[in-house]
């Protein structure tokens, strides 16, 4: 199977469908270069569902538009198990061209190409359809106005006939009564009033309102939807992203766009439309949106996901800042007591007092340490210490219990 030359057989627009079927089909046996395809007619259509007679007729237009030609007919005499087919029963070997440039193709477009007519061809319906609904009124200019003047006077004379003619110029205008009213039959200008739009635009002037499309659905101003696509293609570009050139499908649904915002905030424009630049802002701190809104089209296609999650964004923000305003709150105003930088107590010398042994140390061999404190027996040594504990207390002035 080629993946190649599926490909190439899914992009083009033949226009019709039993063509479209057999190309495919050849492609699904072709070689990556697109040759040396050869299924048996009656295989295809097995495959395409389609008639011999059909069948037969699919694979001559498609030569006929140089998409197929015939190719080395001695791949078809290779069997299964190695054997050769009869040539009487061989199908026929076809190469499919994929080298060849689309335009050489008689009648042949790209599928991308196809979509694109087709969008302008229903655009057109769309308008012609609304044109016919709604014919424009016509601006009356001097010569139709006198053409219209003219009817109807000539209807009004052969009515009630004119009464400063002579009879032989009766039911017809004559010069003698061009003056307005000398004929009976007074001079009617027609005038058109066509109320003036929001806009200061007339209908009858060719130009339909900013905020309304064929579909009778409102898109907004040009002028807003460019303002909201410059803005998208600035804050990428500051990150060193591209964006998709705009189109005038981009234009459109933008346009759209704002007005759908405008509409859900009371037709205030302005607020919706910093709401919008808003978001556009917040895209940097999404990645999953930064990374896939790269065009216009794209944003309004998900406007509300990513509405959704810039309203959830900001309850998260405002939540964060009021935990920190009440734990801020919550601080006491009141200082701390004080504590002193040094805070030293007064030593009370005892028997085990390292300034007592230190200096009874050199003196302890002078001393017998047979006895026990616990007993209540002390050693010589250990009343010694405590003398000398009892001196070292009266030297700092602390007292201490008999």
């Amino acid at each position: 199977m080629s993946f190649q030359a599926l490909s190439w057989a899914y992009g083009l627009s033949l226009g019709s469908a039993p063509q479209k079927a057999v190309l495919i089909y050849l492609a699904q046996f072709a070689h990556e270069d697109g040759t040396c395809t050869w299924p048996s007619v009656l295989n295809i259509q097995v495959a395409t569902e389609l008639s011999e007679r059909a069948v037969r007729k699919a694979l001559r237009e498609l030569q006929d538009k140089g998409l197929i030609m015939p190719g080395d007919q001695r791949h078809a005499a290779l069997g299964k198990n190695g054997g050769t087919v009869p040539r009487g029963r061989r199908s026929k070997v076809w190469d499919l061209r994929l080298n060849m440039p689309v335009e050489e193709f008689n009648g042949v477009e790209r599928a991308e190409d196809v979509r694109e007519r087709l969008h302008g061809e229903e655009r057109e319906r769309k308008v012609r359809e609304r044109e016919r609904k709604h014919p424009k009124p016509q601006e009356e200019t001097a010569e139709t106005a006198s053409e219209s003047q003219s009817e109807a006077d000539s209807k009004d004379i052969k009515k009630a006939g004119c009464t400063t003619c002579t009879s032989k110029n009766k039911g017809r205008r004559c010069t003698a009564c061009t003056p307005r009213g000398a004929c009976g039959a007074p001079n009617r200008l027609i005038q058109t009033i066509n109320p003036s739009l929001p806009t200061g635009e007339l209908p009858a002037s060719g130009k339909r309102p900013g905020m309304e499309d064929g579909n009778n659905t409102t898109t907004g101003g040009d002028s807003d939807a460019a303002t909201v696509m410059d803005h998208l293609a600035s804050v990428r570009s500051k990150l060193s992203l591209t964006t998709t050139e705009p189109t005038k499908r981009d234009l459109s649904k933008i346009g759209n766009l704002v007005s759908r915002v405008v509409k859900a905030h009371d037709g205030d424009r302005a607020a919706s439309l910093a709401l919008i630049l808003a978001v556009i802002d917040w895209l940097p701190a999404n990645t999953f949106w930064l990374r896939r809104v790269d065009s216009a089209r794209r944003l309004a296609d998900n406007w509300d996901q990513i509405a959704n999650d810039w309203t959830v964004a900001q309850i998260e923000r405002q939540r964060e800042r009021d935990a920190e305003a009440h734990e801020r709150d919550r601080r006491s105003v009141a200082q701390p007591t004080p504590v002193p930088e040094r805070h030293s107590e007064r030593h009370v010398h005892s028997l085990v007092c390292e300034h007592v042994l230190n200096d009874m140390r050199p003196h302890e061999d002078e001393y017998d340490h047979e006895g026990s404190l616990r007993y209540g027996t002390p050693s010589e040594w250990q009343m010694a210490c405590m003398r000398h504990a009892d001196e070292l207390n009266r030297r700092d002035g602390i007292s201490t219990a008999a």
